[in-house]
C-alpha cells in the first residue's frame, strides 16, 4: 500500500481539515496516511502557536487508528529545542516523528521579514547551517521533511527561487552525509510536484542523496485541506525512481517499504 505520510488535521492551528475528513479522503483512494500534526517548540512568532494537548490526540486518535491509518508529530526542530524536542519524540508511542525546518536563527522563514537585510546565499547558507547543527544534535526521529520548504516562502523568483546544488555543494554533501549516517529517509513532499521548475530543482538534490548512499525515502502531501490528502503521489513515485529512492513509511518507529509501487 502507498502511504501518504504527512499530513496536519485538528491539533495544527494552521490546518482546515478534521481527522475523519483525512480518513475518508485516504479511504476513497486506497491510500494509508500518517497523521502528523506540528510540534514546533518555542515558535518565535507565537512560542505557544504550534503545540497542543499530545495526551488528547492520542485518545481521539486511537479508536481510529489502524494499519491503515497511523499516528505521528511533525517536530520543527530549531538549534536551542533539542532536548525539549527528543522529549517529545520519546513521549507518546508514536508510529512516526518527521523532522523539520521551519525557522531559522529563531526567525519564522513563513514572514517576509526573516530575509530582510540578508544575501540569497546568506540565507542558503544559513538555512543549511542550522539544519545541519539540528542533525549533529542528539535527537529522536524517523525522516527529515520538505528540504524545499523555504522555497515556499522566500522573496525570490525565476531561476532564483529554487534552491540549488551548486549553492552550496559543501553544506548540502553534509547535510545528506548526516542523514544517511544516521540511517533518515528523506521526504519528497508533494506540495510542489506540480510546478516543473520545482521538481527540476529537486531532482539534482534527491540524486545527490542517492549518489551519497542514500536509498530511502517517504512521500508526504503536506496536506492541510482533505482535498490535498494524496496529491501529487504518483508524480513522487515517478521521482523516487528517477532517483534510486525507495519508499517506506514507519509504524511503531520501524520502517517499511511501500508495497505495490
Amino acid at each position: 500500500m502507498i502511504y501518504d505520510t504527512h499530513m496536519h488535521c485538528d491539533y495544527s492551528c494552521d490546518s482546515e481539515m478534521k481527522l475523519e475528513d483525512a480518513l475518508a479522503a485516504a479511504t476513497e483512494q486506497g491510500i494509508g496516511l500518517t497523521v502528523t500534526e506540528h510540534w514546533d517548540y518555542d515558535y518565535p512568532t507565537n512560542p505557544d502557536a504550534f503545540t497542543f494537548d499530545i495526551d488528547e490526540y492520542f485518545a481521539r486518535f486511537m479508536p481510529l487508528k489502524s494499519d491503515k491509518a497511523l499516528i505521528g508529530i511533525e517536530i520543527g526542530m530549531q538549534t536551542h529545542t533539542a532536548e525539549a524536542d527528543k522529549k517529545i519524540a520519546q513521549s507518546h508511542a508514536f508510529d512516526y516523528v518527521l523532522a523539520s525546518i521551519h525557522c531559522i536563527g529563531r526567525r519564522d522563514l513563513y514572514e517576509p521579514t526573516c530575509y530582510e537585510g540578508r544575501t540569497r546565499q546568506q540565507i542558503v547558507e544559513e538555512f543549511l547551517h542550522e539544519s545541519i547543527t539540528c542533525l549533529e544534535q542528539e535527537r529522536d526521529f524517523d525522516a527529515f521533511a520538505h528540504i524545499d520548504y523555504i522555497c515556499r516562502y522566500w522573496p525570490y523568483t525565476g531561476a532564483e527561487r529554487e534552491l540549488r546544488l551548486s549553492d552550496a555543494p559543501e553544506l548540502f554533501d553534509r547535510l545528506f552525509t548526516l542523514l544517511i549516517e544516521k540511517n533518515k529517509p528523506i521526504e519528497i513532499n508533494t506540495r510542489r510536484l506540480d510546478d516543473a521548475a520545482a521538481v527540476a530543482g529537486l531532482l539534482p538534490l534527491y540524486k545527490r542523496y542517492h549518489e551519497l548512499g542514500g536509498r530511502f525515502c517517504t512521500l508526504g502531501s503536506d496536506a492541510h485541506y482533505k482535498e490535498h490528502v494524496g496529491r501529487r503521489l504518483q508524480e513522487a513515485m515517478e521521482l523516487a525512481k528517477e532517483c534510486g529512492l525507495t519508499p517506506v513509511y514507519f509504524k511503531a518507529r520501524k520502517m517499511y517499504i511501500m508495497e505495490g509501487l
